[in-house]
């Protein structure tokens, strides 16, 4: 993305600072010397910041609007503390990642570049940093207005009757739902989120749920009650070196901060009395002992909506009913009376293994060709199923067998790349990304992804273009 800036409106001598308090700053700053905050009309790359959204844990958040397209998006600006600037190549790493997991609730990120106030372009490495010119992060995501922290101040649960609570309960299982297949597909990556906070939760007016800042919320650790004890052991030990932080986060961390934002959701929106069958579930995935949590986010989630399922005797027909978001592809739970809830409130494991328990949908083989092929919608269907399985040796076959049928569709190619890249042959991905480009020229994602490719590659110079093309595309 360039970085080409402009000032305000030619021949002004004061601007507007976006800070908290809204103050006037001299002309030629485009960040404000005072509070550290980008000033109004301020115009990044193709970008011209509107207003600022709010101050997080290590960065700022702002408003930003396309040039041509007006297309709304958020600008994420951090700035070069000392805590964790060292960590910055492996949170844009982890957003790479996370970007090409194609999962629909991972909010899109466009770019993760390093910039400084005085130059024109983003840098590929950091610099030596002066006072003078110091080197941010900037990332540019997708724009959604609503948090889970606004929705939970809208909702408020007031006079609403059983049902409606009822309803309400099952409406918040299914945003835990879409966090947890978000959760476990970038676990399966090696990726951890390590900041599951209201604040970095978001919806849309359908109930669709994204999770944002993969790699960038590790930056900084969140508040309690969400860090888990393990956690908050390792900051001490390291004596709040940030580094020892990042590496200590597991996935039963993450799971521990799900359960933390499920009581969260349940205590601010429902009476004690509904979730209350619920507890000893959350109960055992926040255990002080990450050994003592479950075996992975898709068990919990498995044993979570079961318990749901089994104490309001809702029959799958219900859940469909409740359900008004586009889901992730999930089977339902299927009620385990093997598996007693105790009285003392823990939850209790029997002695055989839960790693298998989640397992209820089976990789399909890959069938040996025939004289009667299926066709490349049904290689697709059964390569984004693999994938979305992490089964990206098959979802590669299947793609491959697809282009085999037809081999000038260029969604095939963009999937077989986005495979590759899941894979980790970013060379190979970067070729399926550039066949899928020379197919549609003008398709955004095809530009988008080659970007990331490059960058994985360290092209990082080409892939900065191919990020400004792709938005010039949106």
């Amino acid at each position: 993305m360039g970085m080409s800036i402009r000032y305000g409106t030619q021949g002004e001598s004061k601007t507007r600072c976006l800070g908290h308090e809204v103050h006037t700053v001299s002309a030629d700053e485009i960040i404000c010397h005072t509070c550290g905050t980008l000033v109004a009309g301020a115009q990044l790359g193709v970008y011209t910041v509107q207003r600022h959204l709010g101050r997080g844990r290590s960065g700022s958040a702002y408003l930003a609007t396309h040039l041509r397209t007006h297309q709304p998006v958020v600008l994420k600006l951090f700035a070069p503390q000392d805590a964790s600037v060292q960590l910055w190549e492996l949170a844009r790493r982890e957003v790479r990642v996370a970007t090409a997991l194609r999962q629909g609730s991972i909010l899109p990120i466009f770019s993760s570049t390093y910039w400084q106030p005085e130059t024109a372009r983003g840098q590929e490495q950091i610099p030596q940093m002066t006072p003078r010119r110091p080197t941010y992060l900037l990332t540019l995501c997708q724009y959604a207005p609503i948090t889970l922290a606004h929705f939970v101040s809208q909702a408020g649960s007031g006079q609403a009757s059983a049902e409606q609570r009822k309803r309400m309960l099952i409406r918040l299982l299914g945003f835990v739902r879409q966090l947890g297949a978000t959760l476990s597909m970038a676990h399966a990556r090696g990726i951890i989120h390590g900041a599951l906070v209201p604040g970095n939760i978001l919806l849309d007016e359908h109930d669709h749920v994204w999770l944002a800042d993969f790699g960038l919320g590790r930056l900084h650790p969140p508040p309690q009650p969400y860090l888990a004890p393990e956690l908050i052991a390792a900051i001490r030990a390291g004596q709040k070196n940030i580094q020892v932080y990042w590496e200590a986060g597991t996935p039963a961390s993450d799971q521990y901060m799900l359960a933390i934002l499920c009581e969260y959701m349940f205590s601010r929106l429902l009476r004690a009395t509904d979730y209350e069958p619920l507890l000893p579930v959350l109960q055992c995935a926040a255990s002080d002992l990450p050994t003592r949590r479950f075996a992975s986010v898709d068990i919990f989630l498995h044993e979570l909506i079961a318990q749901a399922t089994r104490a309001y005797h809702l029959s799958s027909g219900e859940w469909q009913h409740y359900y008004t978001w586009n889901a992730p592809e999930t089977p339902m739970p299927v009620t385990n009376p093997s598996r007693p809830l105790l009285g003392s409130g823990v939850y209790q494991r029997d002695s055989r293994p839960l790693s298998g328990a989640t397992h209820m949908l089976t990789a399909p083989q890959t069938p040996t060709p025939s004289t009667s092929l299926p066709s490349v919608d049904d290689w697709e269907r059964r390569g984004d199923k693999l994938f979305t399985m992490h089964d990206y040796e098959n979802a590669l076959r299947a793609y491959q067998r697809a282009l085999e049928v037809t081999p000038d569709k260029a969604a095939t190619w963009l999937a077989l790349g986005d495979t590759h890249f899941a894979l980790e042959d970013y060379q190979q991905a970067l070729r399926a990304y550039e066949r899928a480009m020379l197919l549609d020229p003008n398709e955004a994602q095809a530009w988008a992804n080659r970007g990331t490719a490059l960058d994985a590659l360290g092209r990082h110079k080409e892939a900065l273009d191919c990020y400004e093309r792709a938005e010039q595309l949106r």
